[in-house]
């Protein structure tokens, strides 16, 4: 149950609160990535795929499942590539963030998220995936900014924090890309849409 005793998950489609809380986020940057080429790890109901050109989802032991340490696509291959609660699961989260960067190129976008990061003070590394966690190698807190600095050191990056519109729960997603301009575009749209997105690399990145 969600804190104020609302149950998280829709009885329709299986959504989420953070699923509905980024679906907020990306419809206020719709228009800025209308007809993207994208990449999904996971089935994640975030994204509405019908603004997009193409829409790849990498499922975990199914037909497309894509090793998001050594992604077997080409350099630049996408517009946006989205990782929802994906990367905990990733043994090599460094390898991981590199390929992310390489196939969404110079001007793509990542779209990221890892769970708890409202609520934890430091990353906890647990050295193996845990089985009682969901199969999560670590628990991220907001230190995780210096992992994609060193993973790709010229990442701009946009933390924005979104809410359920159900229960009021919030979450917290990043969008990281190389390009200025992306960034500058991204920005505008989410505070167009009464968001109020922050430098993701700022030294005042606390856990709420």
């Amino acid at each position: 149950m969600s804190p104020n005793g609302i149950p998280p998950r829709c009885a329709s489609c299986g959504a989420l609160e953070r699923h509905r809380a980024f679906r907020t986020i990306f419809q206020a940057i719709g228009d800025a990535l209308a007809g993207a080429r994208v990449l999904q790890f996971s089935p994640d109901l975030s994204a509405d795929r019908a603004v997009f050109s193409a829409f790849e989802v990498s499922q975990f032991g199914g037909p497309n499942h894509l090793d998001m340490a050594a992604i077997d696509r080409a350099d630049g291959a996408y517009d946006l590539v989205i990782a929802n609660h994906v990367l905990e699961h990733v043994e090599d989260d460094h390898a991981a963030l590199g390929e992310l960067a390489r196939v969404a190129g110079p001007e793509g976008v990542v779209f990221l998220s890892v769970p708890d990061l409202l609520r934890v003070a430091r990353t906890k590394e647990y050295g193996f995936a845990r089985e009682d966690k969901y199969g999560h190698w670590r628990l991220y807190g907001p230190d995780i900014a210096e992992r994609w600095r060193r993973a790709v050191p010229d990442w701009l990056g946009l933390g924005v924090v979104a809410r359920d519109p159900i229960t009021g729960e919030p979450d917290r997603a990043t969008l990281l890309t190389r390009s200025p301009a992306r960034l500058e575009a991204l920005a505008a749209a989410l505070q167009s849409a009464g968001l109020a997105p922050f430098d993701a690399f700022a030294p005042s990145l606390k856990a709420a």
